[in-house]
């Protein structure tokens, strides 16, 4: 199934929406197949980008949405 996903996934823009930034997409292995990191300006442009892009993938069964607040950079930039 997670090959299905993969392009789908891929076609993602960097600003799929007003208001959000995709970051990092990652493929994960265990409960989950994809996760990507992204920010949004506000929670309701959060929710409309799961919501009505990620969810509307072919194939997407569930999503699990984690709020993040950085508190440490350890990437040397």
């Amino acid at each position: 199934m997670a090959a299905k996903l993969y392009e789908p996934l891929m076609e993602f823009t960097e600003k799929p929406i007003q208001g959000v930034t995709l970051e990092e997409a990652y493929q994960v292995f265990g409960r989950w197949d994809f996760a990507i990191l992204f920010q949004a300006d506000t929670n309701e442009n959060a929710l409309h980008f799961v919501g009505d892009k990620i969810r509307l993938v072919e194939g997407v069964m569930e999503t699990f949405t984690i709020p993040l607040t950085p508190i440490k950079n350890y990437r040397k930039q």
